[in-house]
């Protein structure tokens, strides 16, 4: 107690609080459109391919994982003098020994690359969220063509300042009759050829040029699917035919029907294993976007802090464990299930 009456420590505790009241009273921010699959980019295409904002954050991890490789070992020396090789063969070393614990020197030294293709990308993909700018700049669309598109219903005024246009906290919702009204309107435009664009918008909505890559299912799923076929190709390689034997009549127990059944579940659970990587890496890094989403909207000063740092622990873990989970499903393919290894 005798602590908390120090004037400094009153000082920082009533600047706090004070802080947190002005960004109740003058700070409101609006709470950004919530929504499961990327946004199409408004202009944004190339032929027919519409690009998306979680597609511009996957090219954007994409090259940073790849710039920072390649400055890492565009100079390489045996006693390394560059910080960024240091980093880099600290962080080779010890992955590779922690794999080396779970599948042997062997199988580390073939996939380690692997791991840490997947944990960069990941990491930076995951990470991307906590940079400013990302979910807050883009493009301002009116209310009615959001809603004719992605079904949103709640938007913003704006206001002009200078050169810059920006949302208002002052919040407005279409009701059921507009809703009618904008849907009747957007067909009619669809079937005269031309854009729906309303004249005297009620409101607008933000479509970030950028939202991060791992908030998207398609991203999620498609890395999912990858691993998961990748998987199947470690154990032909290593195996050959005999890898057939994992799903058809494995030899575990010595009992048929019983390793009928057994194979019968390995195979569900190759598809259990597309679900539950998937969808672990994408509600985990969407539930926090959203959570930072709601604290700055609440509260724009010192409330959201922690849960950046939370964020950024989350977004390691989930990286680590879709890492990890790939090289343990690469060296699981490699058991023979015909009854002539066993470990």
């Amino acid at each position: 107690m005798s602590t908390l009456l120090k004037p400094k420590t009153l000082a920082i505790i009533i600047g706090t609080i004070a802080l947190v009241v002005i960004a109740i009273l003058f700070f409101r921010v609006p709470l950004p459109t919530i929504l499961l699959p990327g946004e199409a980019i408004p202009g944004w295409k190339i032929g027919s391919f519409q690009i998306t904002n979680t597609f511009v954050a996957t090219i954007i991890a994409d090259i940073i994982v790849l710039a920072l490789s390649f400055l890492a070992v565009r100079k390489m020396q045996e006693v390394p003098e560059s910080k960024l090789q240091n980093i880099f063969e600290w962080v080779y070393e010890i992955f590779e020994g922690m794999l080396m614990d779970i599948g042997g020197k062997e199988k580390a030294k073939a996939w380690v690359g692997v791991f840490l293709t997947l944990l960069l990308f990941l990491l930076f993909a995951n990470w991307m969220e906590l940079v400013p700018g990302i979910d807050s700049i883009g493009v301002i669309e009116p209310l009615e063509v959001a809603y004719a598109e992605k079904g949103v219903t709640v938007g913003y005024n704006i206001k002009h300042i200078g050169p810059f246009i920006t949302l208002t906290s002052e919040q407005v919702k279409l009701t059921d009759e507009e809703r009618a009204s904008i849907v009747e309107e957007a067909e009619k435009a669809e079937a005269a050829g031309h854009e729906y664009h309303p004249e005297n918008p009620k409101g607008y909505v933000l479509t970030p040029y950028v939202r991060a890559a791992t908030t998207d299912l398609n991203l999620t799923i498609g890395l999912a699917l990858l691993v998961i076929i990748w998987s199947q190709i470690v154990g032909f390689r290593r195996l050959g035919f005999k890898y057939i034997r994992r799903f058809a009549m494995p030899h575990i127990t010595g009992m048929k029907p019983v390793d009928i059944i057994v194979g019968l579940l390995e195979f569900i659970s190759e598809f259990a294993k597309i679900i539950s990587l998937s969808f672990r890496l994408f509600g985990n890094i969407f539930a926090g976007q959203v959570l930072l989403f709601v604290m700055a909207f609440l509260i724009s000063f010192l409330l959201p802090l922690p849960f950046f740092g939370l964020e950024l622990f989350v977004g390691f873990m989930q990286a680590f464990v879709f890492a990890l989970l790939t090289f343990i499903y690469f060296e699981q393919a490699t058991h023979s299930y015909a009854g002539d290894e066993h470990h």
